[in-house]
């Protein structure tokens, strides 16, 4: 006898805009009871059981049921788990898992694959597995009881020494695709109803719902941990007439996502009386492209979620947003309560946009947070009304409104909110799983994948003590301002190429040479890894002697260090100005005084490329008092040219005690011989007061007997105390090669 539980639900009919007369659902009758065979003490199955699945006689009784009646999963006294591989729905059927009982997926790949092997890997293609529970042309059916659907994403598969969850968190840093598979896909399926039944620990999307007419989601509760990577909640996409009302949710991405694509729009849905946990929050997007329309969402509480209601697209899958309304939703612990951006990711395309008639009415964060309201362009406004509309501790600086036709504000006021909660049901077993620890490092992706697409956003929202960003491949066209002490930014992959942040500021652009930089390095403890510093202003404009000067980085802080770096510019390409900096197993390239400024700076092991022009400068070292203790020194250096470049100086001196020196670095034969030269021949004599020195340079370019007389032939004891470690270590006794 199935458990049936009267849950407290207002039972009045949902009008809204699903065009529908919902009202809470019934459990239809059994055609067949299955009975537990196994039990899984301590949330574990045995290694046998893992080897005696339920799938063919779940699947037999789901073939053989007739329409409108229901398979029936029950707990028999000590077993109450089932164990199946993918399973396939059938129209009018509905799958009933009772109270105190729980189907558990299982966790070997192969029952999952697509093509051999295609199932639990990670690489650029995904989708290679199968979903577990598939509702393809099911119109009629369902997904009920008391018990729950377990997708085990936190235990170890078969055969592989991670778990499902484990996989997307490599795909994640990678920024790659992880093949895991999602829990229930309902696809073509009309008035298809889930009731009650309690999901968990999906490896990937608990519920997705495609071109379906008539969706109801009732009472459900999803319940996987906020550190699992996609674990969206529910997702309908290009369907109408859909529900979800009632709903508890618990999980690591998107609580709801309202999504379409070429499949066709989404419309007339009604989100009501639902409480969403951690997770992502109420979103639409990112794909939009399709169209999205009569959408009411009422009466939502968030309560720790990252993000509250939140619309996304590009130029890349957007479409035309309208007629949305949230009414009476209470917020608290929401990093970001209002999200409404056209610019989701830098992806280019002509699929536009367009957020309009968008209502916010009676909606309240409890707890200070981020608003962002993001147009796309002057001629693609969003447009909304706020009607009461507030987030307490609002603050100007946590405000950003481009493009937009606002009428009415976000206002920083108290709120009297109501938190719903909703009564509890008898616990369903649940898999012992592992979450996958707290990362606290910033991902930032041009595709969209990660938490953030624009580096500068994710530095804004670090910690006052900083953090760790990692940044995926792309091309990231934004200037960068790090204020923020301990901010380390890296690319997970070795290849610099791979990930560029370049602007085209300039000195006649942007009001002088030290505000034209992409990158501004001001706080203490800045570590940058695997990235590519550019500034392209030269790829448009001619390089004239007055304006062309345009930075790719500026360092104005202490103990910076750049590994593995690329830094591509033509005059001024490095401002190494002031403190200590490190630059090891990286890329300068320039003509025009492109390392300059007044640091005491390691180069060690780095090409210096000096590329386009003929007759330039390497160097343009600034110390303006003898009593300072900097300079810049190349350690293992290879100083190389484009083909056709000569006349290349090691440097003049931009100060009159400029400082300089070269240990054991290959030179070029497109080194000048006397190597340095006078910043302003016959009107500066700084070469009299300048120190530059040479240890054991080598290669076509070294024209030892040939430097010009103030230069210094250091010996190996003079050479030591320009050690990095020794030279870079100050009162604080840095090391910087041990900087991770």
């Amino acid at each position: 006898m199935l458990l049936k539980l009267a849950l407290a639900f207002a039972v009045l009919p949902l009008y809204a805009q699903d065009t529908r007369h919902v009202t809470e659902p019934r459990i239809p009758p059994s055609c067949t009871v299955l009975t537990a065979r196994l039990s899984a003490p301590n949330g574990a199955l045995a290694a046998a059981d893992e080897r005696n699945p339920d799938t063919a006689r779940i699947q037999s009784a789901i073939d053989q049921c007739p329409e409108g009646q229901a398979v029936e999963l029950k707990p028999a006294g000590g077993r109450n788990i089932f164990l199946a591989g993918p399973l396939t729905l059938k129209a009018g059927v509905t799958l009933v898992v009772d109270g105190g009982a729980a189907l558990f997926a299982s966790r070997n790949p192969r029952d999952y694959d697509l093509t051999p092997g295609s199932c639990g890997v990670v690489n650029q293609r995904g989708h290679g597995c199968k979903t577990f529970l598939t509702a393809d042309h099911a119109t009629g059916g369902g997904i009920m009881g008391d018990g729950a659907i377990d997708g085990r994403g936190g235990v170890q598969l078969l055969g592989q020494n991670v778990t499902w969850w484990d996989l997307a968190k490599t795909a994640k840093i990678l920024d790659q695709s992880q093949s895991v598979p999602r829990l229930i896909a309902v696809r073509q399926s009309d008035n298809f109803t889930m009731y009650r039944i309690t999901l968990r620990n999906s490896p990937n999307f608990h519920v997705g719902v495609d071109q379906t007419n008539g969706f109801t989601a009732w009472g459900v509760k999803i319940q996987t941990p906020k550190t699992a990577r996609n674990t969206d909640g529910i997702d309908p996409s290009s369907s109408t007439n859909v529900t979800i009302a009632y709903c508890e949710i618990t999980t690591g991405d998107d609580d709801v996502a309202i999504k379409t694509g070429a499949s066709g729009p989404s419309t007339h849905m009604t989100i009501a009386h639902n409480h969403f946990y951690s997770g992502h929050g109420m979103s639409i997007g990112s794909g939009t492209s399709g169209g999205v329309s009569a959408i009411r969402v009422s009466d939502l509480t968030l309560d720790g979620t990252d993000y509250g209601i939140r619309i996304k697209s590009d130029r890349s899958r957007g479409g035309l947003v309208e007629d949305v309304a949230y009414e009476n939703v209470c917020m608290r612990d929401v990093p970001n309560p209002l999200l409404l951006t056209s610019m989701y990711t830098t992806f280019p395309g002509e699929k536009l946009p367009v957020y309009r008639n968008i209502l916010l009415k009676n909606v309240h964060s409890v707890t200070p947070g981020w608003v962002t309201f993001l147009g796309l362009d002057e001629a693609h406004k969003l447009g909304a009304t706020l009607d009461n509309v507030t987030v307490q501790g609002l603050r100007a600086g946590d405000v950003r409104i481009e493009n937009a036709e606002l009428t009415g504000a976000v206002r920083d006021a108290p709120a009297a909110c109501h938190f719903t909660s909703f009564p509890s049901i008898p616990s369903a077993p649940a898999a012992a799983v592992t979450a996958p620890a707290e990362d606290k490092t910033l991902y930032v992706a041009a595709s969209g994948t990660g938490e953030f697409y624009s580096i500068q956003r994710a530095i804004d929202v670090a910690p006052a003590e900083g953090a760790v960003i990692s940044i995926a491949p792309g091309v990231y066209r934004e200037v960068l301002k790090i204020d923020k002490p301990n901010i380390h930014l890296r690319s997970p992959y070795s290849d610099p190429s791979k990930t560029v942040i370049v602007f085209d500021n300039s000195a006649g652009t942007s009001g002088g040479t030290f505000r034209s930089a992409t990158v501004f390095v001001n706080a203490d403890n800045f570590l940058a890894e695997n990235l590519t510093f550019a500034n392209d202003f030269n790829r448009t404009h001619p390089q004239l002697p007055q304006g062309s000067q345009a930075l790719a980085v500026a360092v104005t802080g202490d103990r910076a260090v750049f590994r593995n770096m690329r830094f591509l510019g033509n005059q001024d390409t490095v401002y190494a100005a002031r403190k200590r900096q490190y630059f090891v197993d990286s890329y300068i390239e320039g003509n025009v005084d492109f390392i300059f400024g007044d640091a005491r700076a390691v180069f060690e092991n780095c090409e210096i490329r000096s590329n386009r022009k003929s007759g330039g400068y390497i160097t343009a070292q600034g110390k303006s008092d003898a009593q300072q203790d900097n300079g810049y020194v190349f350690n293992h250096c290879r100083l190389t040219a484009d083909a056709g470049v000569e006349h290349v100086w090691l440097g003049r001196p931009w100060r009159p005690y400029a400082t300089v020196i070269f240990l054991n670095t290959e030179m070029g034969d497109f080194i000048e011989p006397a190597g340095w030269r006078e910043w302003h021949p016959g009107e500066t004599h700084y070469l009299d007061t300048v120190f530059y020195a040479e240890y054991n340079s080598t290669g076509p370019g070294a024209h030892p007997g040939e430097r010009d007389p103030h230069t210094h032939h250091l010996t190996a004891a003079e050479a030591a105390q320009y050690e990095t470690r020794r030279y870079l270590s100050g009162a604080d006794g840095w090391d910087p090669t041990t900087v991770r």
